[in-house]
């Protein structure tokens, strides 16, 4: 119901009517340009022909128990929370935009093809949708339709192969992100993955520009092998020690703490030892001798992947942490808008007061004010001056806001 009602404002606000032939939907237009849509669109294209095929075979072996979980599978994960998600900006695009029809028909194709599955099972429910989303000459109701088991000619099953890799690094960038404590709506400069497979780099390659959103990342790159900003630090075996150095174990544990790990690791993996110690007394350290655990950088944190692990460098400059304030600005601001029960297209007035100095000096560059207006739809946006805080007798809403510790008081007011 949620995805259902998500894309009408937009469709109403830009009198979206879907490719029909004699009055009669004609799913012929989606066909005609799958090659030229983007890729999250061509992947929702093929999810659910694939979906199709899956609960037509269960619905024929009467297991409407795995009829249904590919559903419920389809519509949280596959829709919710991928689709929508990455498609929500083509939305908002102002004015006529091939995306924003790609968009559109894509996701009214989908949920055609959607409600005919449910149909069995939500009578209803989508009954009440497809009310809505038919064309003039459709049929009466949706349970008038032919069953549709899916084309097995828009299933790409190389691209849904990919993006459940991608989906697997966009976990682990966010479980990263979580260890680092990088909130998502702050953008990190970069996220690496190293991988040995060649089907996560050109999954990552294919779909990078998803990644980088997933990600809130300004690049995201694959590095195969080995990343030359991950060290190794070398952790001694007592036990193995003990075996091999009796009384001198505890003197080569630390030799080998104090050691080069990468040097000791880069040995011990073209099958060598690697010599400790000086003069007449060293001590020849092998694989058995020898754990390894990642050393790496102040600021870059790890989490594992399906057959790669993900890097994320949460590192702050001062461009990406006025970003960073921005996102959460304009956060604050969407609630407000959402108090006053503004519809998508009202435009607003803002005045911001931000109590940080330091901060307020970030904000002002005239591309972070531009955005933040864009955002939120603002005619008129600014910041007050000398500690000012917005007139409430201009504002129809005034809220003060802690915004990473750093007090902050937002006036907005619709626009006539």
């Amino acid at each position: 119901w949620n995805v259902y009602r998500f894309p009408l404002p937009y469709m109403i606000l830009d009198n979206f009517e879907p490719a029909s032939k004699n009055g009669v939907w004609d799913d012929a237009y989606v066909k005609a340009n799958r090659a030229r849509m983007p890729d999250e669109d061509r992947f929702i294209i093929s999810r659910i022909n694939s979906v199709a095929g899956t609960v037509d075979a269960a619905m024929k072996e009467c297991q409407l128990h795995r009829a249904t979980r590919e559903l419920v599978n389809f519509i949280l994960e596959d829709l919710s929370r991928w689709y929508v998600q990455l498609v929500r900006p083509r939305m908002w695009l102002e004015g006529e935009s091939e995306e924003k029809v790609f968009a559109y028909e894509t996701i009214y194709y989908v949920m055609r093809r959607l409600t005919g599955l449910l149909a069995p099972f939500c009578p209803h429910l989508t009954e009440e949708i497809y009310r809505n989303l038919r064309c003039d000459r459709d049929p009466a109701s949706i349970h008038l339709l032919d069953w549709n088991a899916g084309d097995a000619a828009l299933v790409d099953a190389m691209l849904e192969g990919a993006v459940a890799l991608v989906r697997s690094f966009d976990e682990a960038s966010q479980n990263a992100r979580q260890t680092g404590k990088r909130k998502l709506r702050w953008p990190v400069a970069e996220v690496v993955v190293v991988t040995g497979s060649d089907a996560v780099k050109k999954a990552i390659d294919r779909l990078n520009a998803v990644c980088m959103d997933r990600a809130n990342a300004r690049k995201v790159s694959v590095v195969m092998g080995h990343w030359d900003r991950v060290g190794w630090h070398a952790e001694p075996v007592m036990k193995a020690l003990g075996k091999g150095f009796g009384k001198n174990s505890f003197k080569v544990k630390g030799l080998i703490e104090a050691a080069d790990g990468n040097a000791i690791k880069a040995a011990v993996d073209a099958g060598k030892t690697y010599q400790l110690g000086s003069g007449s007394e060293t001590f020849e350290i092998g694989a058995d001798h020898v754990t390894f655990t990642e050393k790496l950088p102040a600021d870059v944190f790890s989490a594992p992947m399906t057959d790669a692990t993900v890097y994320v460098d949460v590192a702050l400059t001062p461009d990406l942490e006025a970003e960073g304030y921005a996102r959460e600005v304009i956060r604050r601001i969407q609630d407000m808008r959402k108090q006053l029960d503004l519809a998508v297209e009202d435009n607003i007035n803002v005045e911001a007061s931000v109590g940080d100095k330091r901060v307020l000096a970030l904000l002002m560059d005239n591309a972070t004010i531009a955005m933040i207006a864009d955002e939120v739809r603002a005619k008129v946006f600014g910041f007050s001056k000398d500690g000012m805080q917005p007139d409430p007798g201009r504002f129809t809403s005034v809220k003060e806001w802690d915004v990473e510790g750093v007090a902050m008081m937002i006036g907005i007011a619709k626009t006539e």
